[in-house]
């Protein structure tokens, strides 16, 4: 009641005395190139259902990761572990099934910190897929695909030489997070440049009922895009970044249910990533593209656990076990492509990828204190550092078929077709759980996947202003290294592996609807997603010592799954300088064979908002409200949550239109959970299950401020 209050408020405050000007959305949609789908084209112009968030979108409203911005999508929600982890779940399917990109190339490793791992400063746009895209990039995009685009200098192909530079800045009160960045850029004589580096600090994030402890964080980055153009069609890059996270807290995720019970940091957390490309454009009459890239990447994760172990219906630590974690993964993989013009109106994309990732076996330092009821230690047990698992693998080649064709004005399709083989195996030993090693044997430590995947998508307009549009897909998800090789202690239980989990594969339909006369966009889809041999976290009686909230989890497949959405969007010009808008999204999830709900599906969302720009936007105002439906209907290791409504105001200056010949600087000012709602999502994780019990950040005051000179203020 109280958020269907505040929705009704929100909608008749808003005059809808109807303009003639773009909103954000369709502007975004129309003049951004979009290159998750391989296509290269305009966003608007292709069958399939795509969102877009763009740096000037990110300046305004200040989140705090890339996952955040992603949340103004409408069928995204954000999976927070608390702190500075959190992950989108894209249409009801989480994180594993939707995978990041970052410039097209797959990033592996990260799982619950992939995304805290890009510099929000550093992105041009984020692309998202909102359905099946195994066919364009392989294995994992059963509900989904984000490609971050990053920065770069304007070409330097026949430009003289300018040099500029970028400054950063920000502070959110809730968690006392600063952050800043500095860039250097160039071009001129066929070269571009831009170096970056930046820095985070985060304490505990405040709640209404008080802090969540372990959830502070600190980062370290450098970054660089470098690029020749010997024509102006075409350019060799080299980029790389280089990223520390210390102290890295996670009140939520493996080890849960979080503090006093257990403390989890991970100090450091250091990814280095290279990456070559070459492009080039319009090489012949019948060549519209050639692509090549190699990329390298690694990690290297200290992750330092303490578990508290009470005497039963006290406070009093019986046991301590200090743990601290080696988890390093290397990969590396290649990338080439072509797109051919068969005629004036179809187009054909023909490549091949492969990557290699390495997951080096866990190295472990163990050391238990065990206390009487004085709290005196009465023993100690050591164990010595080393390693504590086998090495993993994972190969895998994809060959690729893209077939765009515009038969007429009125009917375009796209046609994607693709073949993947993936192999993963794991070493004989060392295993240091006797119990674990005997899950293994000849016929499960190796295996081979094979998948053929793809995607047929159709847009007709009905009318100038009207378009429909139908995808139908199927989809591919190997069994990856940490689901099938990997365990873990999880409280007082293990995470353990599953080397018998068989690939996901699943079928996918959508029909969707778009008006845009430049006054209104609207737009509806629906779609169903068929999922078989679906593989989710399970409680299991490992070792037979289980006890009620502390049992082992494993992966494991469960047939038949079947997940259910309708997504709603509009946005409507008031005036010259304003617009009105609502995002919807409704998802169910069903165990097909147990009847059950599917667990992490995000309760009914709403997000309904004004926004008002000044003559010659030298100022805009943003009011919002994030209006979320209970959650009843939960997986049999979830538990409920009750509705919330979240209030928003951003507000922002750019001071170079407001002052003549003043750089490029805009400040902008927000306000979060302006009533300071006490309220935890649905899909806030914990294992097993969404189990843990911290809150959602608290009223948060924010500022940020950037500033571009030279080079840079002229994008």
């Amino acid at each position: 009641m109280k958020s269907t209050k505040y929705l009704l408020a929100l909608i008749v405050i808003c005059p809808l005395v109807l303009n003639a000007q773009d909103s954000l959305r369709t502007k975004a949609l129309k003049e951004v190139v979009i290159k998750v789908s391989r296509s290269e084209k305009l966003a608007s112009d292709l069958p399939l259902t795509i969102g877009v968030v763009t740096k000037a979108q990110i300046e305004d409203f200040q989140p705090m990761t890339p996952v955040e911005a992603m949340q103004y999508q409408t069928g995204v929600v954000k999976q927070s572990d608390g702190g500075l982890a959190s992950t989108p779940i894209i249409r009801g399917l989480s994180r594993e099934r939707a995978p990041l990109l970052i410039d097209g190339n797959p990033f592996v490793g990260g799982r619950i910190r992939s995304y805290s791992l890009i510099d929000l400063y550093q992105i041009e746009r984020i692309e998202i897929i909102k359905g099946p895209a195994s066919a364009f990039w392989g294995s994992d995009a059963v509900g989904g695909l984000v490609n971050v685009v990053t920065r770069k200098a304007e070409s330097g192909y026949d430009k003289d030489f300018k040099l500029g530079g970028s400054l950063y800045g920000g502070h959110q009160s809730m968690n006392a997070h600063t952050r800043a960045r500095a860039e250097i850029e160039g071009r001129g004589s066929g070269l571009d440049f831009l170096i970056g580096g930046g820095t985070r600090k985060s304490s505990n994030i405040q709640t209404p009922e008080g802090e969540v402890e372990n959830s502070q964080f600190e980062t370290v980055n450098m970054d660089f895009n470098i690029g020749f153009s010997p024509s102006e069609n075409s350019r060799i890059g080299v980029n790389g970044k280089y990223i520390k996270n210390s102290d890295v807290g996670f009140p939520g995720g493996l080890g849960a249910p979080g503090p006093p019970r257990i403390d989890r940091r991970f100090e450091p957390d250091i990814q280095q990533a290279l990456n070559i490309s070459y492009d080039a454009k319009n090489v012949s009459d019948r060549i519209a593209a050639i692509g090549a890239r190699v990329f390298f990447k690694k990690q290297e994760l200290h992750i330092n656990q303490r578990t508290n172990v009470f005497f039963t219906g006290t406070q009093d630590v019986n046991r301590e076990i200090d743990v601290e974690l080696d988890v390093d993964v290397p990969f590396w993989g290649a990338k080439l492509f072509s797109s051919l013009r068969l005629g004036d109106k179809t187009k054909m994309t023909l490549g091949a990828d492969f990557i290699q990732e390495h997951r080096i076996g866990t190295f472990r330092d163990l050391e238990v204190e065990i206390f009487n009821p004085l709290g005196v230690k009465v023993n100690e047990v050591l164990s010595p550092y080393q390693q504590i698992q086998p090495d993993s693998y994972y190969k895998g080649i994809g060959l690729f078929a893209i077939n765009e064709v515009i038969f007429n004005d009125k009917f375009d399709m796209l046609l994607a077709l693709r073949y993947d083989n993936v192999r993963t195996s794991i070493d004989d030993e060392p295993f240091i759980i006797p119990l674990i090693a005997g899950i293994y044997n000849e016929d499960n430590k190796e295996s081979q996947d094979n998948a053929f995947t793809g995607s047929l998508g159709l847009k007709y307009n009905v009318l100038d202003d009207l378009n429909i549009v139908g995808n139908l897909a199927n989809s591919f998800r190997a069994a990856d290294l940490f689901s099938k090789y990997h365990f873990t202690a999880v409280g007082v239980g293990f995470l353990v592996p599953n080397p018998d989990l068989e690939s996901e594969k699943g079928i996918f339909y959508e029909f969707g609807a778009r008006f845009d006369n430049k006054v209104i966009y609207a737009e509806v889809n629906y779609f169903q997603n068929f999922v078989k041999n679906m593989f989710v976290l399970a409680n299991i009686d490992f070792n037979g010592d289980a006890t009620d909230g502390n049992e082992s989890v494993q992966n494991q497949n469960i047939g038949e799954a079947t997940i259910t959405g309708v997504e709603m969007q509009l946005r409507a010009n008031t005036n010259a300088i304003g617009h009105f808008y609502y995002l919807g999204s409704y998802i169910k999830g069903v165990n097909e064979v147990t009847g059950d709900p599917l667990s992490q599906i995000p309760a009914f969302h709403n997000l309904v908002g004004f926004q008002y720009r000044g003559n010659s936007n030298k100022f805009f105002a943003q009011l919002e409200a994030r209006l979320v439906g209970e959650q009843n209907e939960v997986a049999p290791n979830e538990i409920e949550t009750p509705s919330y409504t979240v209030i928003n105001f951003n507000a922002g200056l750019n001071l170079h239109n407001l002052v003549d010949k003043f750089p490029y600087t805009k400040l902008v000012l927000g306000i979060n959970n302006i009533g300071d709602e006490a309220y935890r999502s649905h899909v806030s994780r914990g294992a097993p299950g969404n189990q843990n019990v911290f809150l959602e950040p608290g009223r948060s005051f924010n500022i940020s401020l950037l500033t571009r000179f030279g080079a840079a203020a002229s994008r």
